[in-house]
């Protein structure tokens, strides 16, 4: 397992995402930050288990896990016995309201799920970084950025991922049949479940209830069907299962922010 690290010299670069410093499968040492670190940083578990510790919280790390620090947070992090680990310092002029916009606020552990394409990313950065003396800085921004997109598909979807899993086939028959009235037994008899079940997993899974969910994937479809100019409103709620007109475009208004009309006006 080869182990590498290099700290880049950003200088005053003004790209929205920039590299620091980065570390490949360095055995890590203990580290006590009473004021936290200047910079955010991610950091993955490689081999052996460590132990986060951060603002009262307590997390393992595990093989496979990644865990985020946000900056000038008080920390510590130890090994239980050898531990091996790669990190990644995060800085640049857009990299404060990124983190913001992916509710990277506070410390979180992702675990359990696979991180692979991660790992990937961060090999990347450091490659481009090392061999690309020229446009290095850039070409690394770039999957700097989609590291951090990764990470926080993989935080949100971890608790849900079960639950999605099972509702699939149901999704899948919702779009199939998306022009009819449906029922709750209906869709509870798809998965076998009662309606009670059918509701709680999709408030577990998705966060809202089932017609919830039939009303905005309703809406999202038809926007295919406003590319075409010549269908009416009224047709076009008809062919997703919106038969009043009236309820059509004020669900739309709730949903997009705009009506029907405006939405074909802009994009069409």
């Amino acid at each position: 397992m080869k182990s590498e690290a290099i700290f880049p010299n950003i200088g005053k670069t003004k790209l929205p995402f920039v590299t620091p410093a980065i570390g490949l499968n360095k055995e890590q040492c203990p580290i006590v930050r009473e004021s936290g670190y200047c910079l955010p940083q991610l950091i993955f578990g490689v081999e052996g288990e460590g132990v986060l510790e951060t603002e009262g919280k307590i997390f393992s790390v595990h093989t496979g896990d990644i865990f985020f620090l946000p900056a000038k947070r008080e920390h510590r992090y130890y090994g239980k016995g050898k531990w091996v680990t790669s990190w990644i310092h995060l800085a640049g002029e857009g990299m404060q309201q990124a983190l913001e916009s992916l509710e990277l606020k506070d410390a979180v552990v992702v675990s359990g799920t696979d991180t692979t394409h991660c790992e990937r990313l961060l090999r990347q950065i450091l490659t481009e970084l090392k061999v690309d003396r020229l446009q290095g800085m850039e070409r690394s921004s770039i999957h700097l950025y989609e590291l951090l997109l990764e990470f926080y598909m993989l935080q949100h979807e971890q608790p849900q991922n079960k639950g999605m899993q099972r509702l699939l086939p149901l999704l899948d028959y919702i779009d199939d049949h998306i022009a009819e009235q449906m029922t709750l037994a209906e869709l509870a008899g798809v998965l076998g479940v009662t309606p009670q079940h059918l509701c709680r997993a999709f408030k577990e899974a998705l966060s809202m209830r089932p017609f919830e969910y039939i009303t905005k994937r309703r809406i999202q479809i038809s926007k295919r069907y406003l590319a075409d100019r010549s269908m009416k409103i009224a047709t076009i709620g008809k062919m997703v299962g919106i038969r009043d007109v009236s309820y059509y475009c004020y669900n739309f208004k709730r949903l997009e922010g705009i009506t029907p009309n405006e939405f074909r006006a802009q994009n069409f």
